[in-house]
């Protein structure tokens, strides 16, 4: 077991989030550690569709390599529209639903 050195401030939020979930203050650290990184992870995928999205041939090139993909996925699901909704595109892809280029 390691010891981590936090402000005083941040112990007492700790321990307040432990005692009221009663859970381990270890467990509420590895709890919002994990989700870090998670937003983390896909805050960078945003940001690299961005990048893609603005520039017109790195997104075309993009899409084409997608269809292949899609084609090759062997689920059936070729003549299904999208499982998310236009919000969700929005906030995942970091799409502006102003401006979709497909």
């Amino acid at each position: 077991m390691a010891t981590v050195r936090v402000q005083p401030g941040t112990h007492a939020t700790l321990r307040a989030l432990s005692a009221a979930e009663q859970r381990p203050m270890g467990q509420v650290i590895e709890d919002a550690i994990d989700l870090y990184q998670r937003e983390t992870f896909w805050t960078v995928r945003r940001e690299g569709f961005t990048q893609s999205r603005a520039d017109r041939d790195s997104w075309a090139e993009y899409r084409s390599e997608a269809v292949i993909w899609d084609s090759v996925a062997g689920d059936g699901l070729e003549g299904e529209g999208p499982y998310f909704s236009g919000q969700e595109k929005q906030e995942d892809l970091g799409a502006k639903t102003t401006n979709t280029t497909r």
